[in-house]
C-alpha cells in the first residue's frame, strides 16, 4: 500500500470513524442523571451500565474483529460494524424498559467493537511512514475530541428536551457510511500463505503488550471519571443541569484537540516523559474540579483535563511499533483498544474500591483518587518505555 494514490477524501474517511469511536459509549454522559430519574429503582452504579457496558462487550468483540480481517475485506468489516452502531445506538433512545435499555446497549457494543481498532489500524494502513503515522494519530486524537466535543454538546441540548433526544446523536454515523462507502479502497485480508498466517501462531507476541494494554486500560479509566460522575456531581451539588453539564464534557474537547493537534511537536521534544507531563495537567484538572464549588471553576479543571487527555491517550498507540511487528499490529492495536475501552468500564467499580457513596463529599474524593492514580500510571509508563527497543520492530 506504500506507493498507491488514494482519493484526497481518504483520510477524512478515516478520521470520521476516528469521530465516533472514543466518544461513542459516554456521549450520553449529560442524560445520565436523567436516565437515573426515568427508572427510579436503579442505583447511581446501575443508571452508569448505560455509559460502560458497551466497553464490556468491545473488548471480546475487538478481538473477533481483529480475526476476522484476516478473512475478511476491512471496509466489508468496518460498514457492518456502522450499521450495528447506527441501529443499536438510536434504538436506545425508544426502549421503556431498563433491561432492554442495557441489551441495546450490548448490541451497540459489538458494532463499537468492530469499528475501534479497525479505525487505527487503517492508520498504519495507510501510513507506514513513522512521522506522517505520528501525526495522524495525533490528528486521530484531535478527531476524538472533537466527536465529544459536537456529541456532548448536542446530547446535552437535547438530554434537556429528554433524555430519548440524547441517543439521536448515534445517528451521524451515517455521515461516515457514506464517506467510507464511497472513498474508502477494498483491504482484502493478507493473502494466507502460511508463512503470514504461522507468524501469528509461532511468532509469539510480546507479553509487553499486556502491560502496555494495562497502561491504556488505566488512563481510560481515569480519564472518563469525568464522564461517568459529573452529571451526578453537579445535581447533587446544585452546580448545573444536564445542558451545562453538556458543555462542560463537551467544552473541554476544545484543549484536547489542541493537544492531539501538538502532539506530534510535544512528542518530538519530550519523546518518553509524554505521559508524565500529560498525566500531571490531567491531575490537575481533576484536582481542581474536586475542590470547585462553581461552575467556572469546575469548567477550567475539565479544560485542564482535556489538555492532558490529548496528550495522553494518542501515545499509547505510538509505542506499539516498539513492541509487536508489523503483521501483528492489526491484532496488537484490537488488544490495546480494546483492553484501553474496557477502562471505561471499570473506572466507576475502579474509583468505588477507595471511594463508594453518592454524597457530595464522596463525589469530589473520586476525583483527587483519579488525579493520584493518573500520575503513577503516567511515571509507570516513563519506566516501561525503558524497557523497550528505540526503533519500531521489523518482520
Amino acid at each position: 500500500m506504500k506507493n498507491e494514490k488514494y482519493s484526497k477524501m481518504l483520510i477524512p474517511s478515516i478520521l470520521s470513524v476516528s469521530l465516533l469511536t472514543i466518544m461513542a459509549p459516554t456521549a450520553i454522559s449529560p442524560a445520565l442523571a436523567a436516565i437515573k430519574d426515568a427508572f427510579p429503582g436503579i442505583s447511581a452504579t446501575q443508571a452508569k451500565l448505560v455509559l460502560t457496558l458497551p466497553t464490556l462487550v468491545m473488548m471480546p468483540m475487538g478481538l473477533l474483529s481483529a480475526r476476522l480481517t484476516t478473512r475478511f475485506d476491512k471496509k466489508k468489516l468496518l460498514l457492518i460494524g456502522m450499521a450495528l452502531f447506527l441501529v443499536f445506538g438510536v434504538a436506545g433512545g425508544f426502549v421503556s424498559n431498563f433491561k432492554l435499555l442495557l441489551l441495546m446497549r450490548v448490541l451497540f457494543g459489538l458494532g463499537l467493537g468492530i469499528m475501534t481498532p479497525l479505525s487505527t489500524s487503517l492508520i498504519f494502513d495507510f501510513a507506514p511512514d513513522t512521522n506522517k503515522r505520528s501525526k495522524l494519530l495525533g490528528i486521530q486524537g484531535a478527531s476524538n475530541q472533537l466527536g465529544g466535543l459536537v456529541f456532548m454538546s448536542l446530547s446535552g441540548i437535547l438530554a434537556s428536551i429528554s433524555w430519548r433526544y440524547s441517543f439521536l446523536t448515534y445517528a451521524f454515523v451515517i455521515v461516515s457510511m457514506i464517506l467510507t462507502f464511497l472513498f474508502m479502497p477494498s483491504i482484502p485480508p493478507y493473502k494466507a500463505d502460511e508463512k503470514s498466517v504461522g507468524n501469528m501462531k509461532n511468532k509469539k507476541m510480546s507479553k509487553k503488550i499486556l502491560v502496555l494494554a494495562f497502561f491504556a486500560m488505566m488512563i481510560f479509566a481515569c480519564y472518563f471519571v469525568i464522564n461517568t460522575d459529573l452529571a451526578l456531581f453537579m445535581d447533587v451539588e446544585r452546580i448545573g443541569d444536564a445542558k451545562e453539564c453538556g458543555y462542560a464534557l463537551s467544552l473541554m474537547r476544545i484543549p484536547a484537540i489542541i493537544a492531539g493537534i501538538m502532539l506530534a511537536w510535544i512528542m518530538r521534544n519530550l519523546k518518553d516523559w509524554t505521559m508524565p507531563f500529560a498525566t500531571l495537567i490531567m491531575a490537575s484538572g481533576y484536582l481542581i474540579i474536586a475542590y470547585s464549588h462553581s461552575y467556572d471553576i469546575l469548567m477550567i479543571g475539565c479544560l485542564i483535563v482535556g489538555l492532558g487527555g490529548g496528550f495522553a491517550l494518542p501515545p499509547i498507540s505510538l509505542y506499539l511499533p516498539r513492541i509487536v511487528t508489523p503483521r501483528q499490529r492489526t491484532l496488537g492495536v484490537a488488544i490495546i483498544m480494546s483492553v484501553a475501552q474496557l477502562g471505561q468500564f471499570i473506572s466507576p467499580y475502579y474509583i468505588n474500591i477507595f471511594v463508594n457513596g453518592s454524597t457530595g463529599d464522596e463525589l469530589r474524593m473520586r476525583y483527587v483518587v483519579s488525579a493520584i492514580t493518573t500520575v503513577i500510571i503516567g511515571f509507570s509508563v516513563l519506566v516501561f518505555t525503558y524497557t523497550l527497543p528505540k526503533k519500531p520492530l521489523e518482520n
